[in-house]
């Protein structure tokens, strides 16, 4: 398994579990209302379960499954997706921090972009990748 895999797929286990620890947090807080301003972490949790969790073990079970290249380099630039999953951590902390209110909320829009941006790194890496078979 690639390293780049294997950050990403630790790093959305991660995630997975402090999703898990927000989440029993509101669950929780519906039996006891009285601890009803952890409602408030609810951008948190959606955060780190969709992009941290699922989408992060996507992309990084796919850099790992998708066909290799026949010549050359596997998997492509490993620089390139060393980048990729730098960038989407910090998408994701951004926002994260955003939410805690650490960061200024006009941040989200700084977060997703870099989102955004690692996702469009991630079709650069794989597009050729893809279509090399195909010929």
């Amino acid at each position: 398994m690639p390293t780049v895999s294997r950050w990403m797929i630790r790093a959305s286990l991660v995630y997975l579990l402090a999703g898990f620890i927000i989440g029993a947090a509101i669950l929780i807080s519906k039996a006891y209302p009285s601890y009803s301003s952890v409602w408030s972490l609810l951008p948190i949790h959606i955060e780190m379960s969709i992009f941290g969790w699922i989408i992060q073990l996507t992309m990084g079970t796919a850099y790992w499954i998708l066909p290799r290249y026949l010549k050359g380099t596997a998997r492509g630039n490993p620089t390139t997706a060393r980048i990729m999953v730098i960038i989407f951590n910090a998408g994701i902390l951004v926002n994260v921090f955003s939410f805690m209110n650490i960061l200024p909320s006009t941040a989200i829009v700084l977060g997703r972009l870099l989102e955004v941006l690692a996702v469009i790194l991630f079709i650069a890496l794989h597009w050729q990748r893809a279509v090399s078979y195909n010929k």
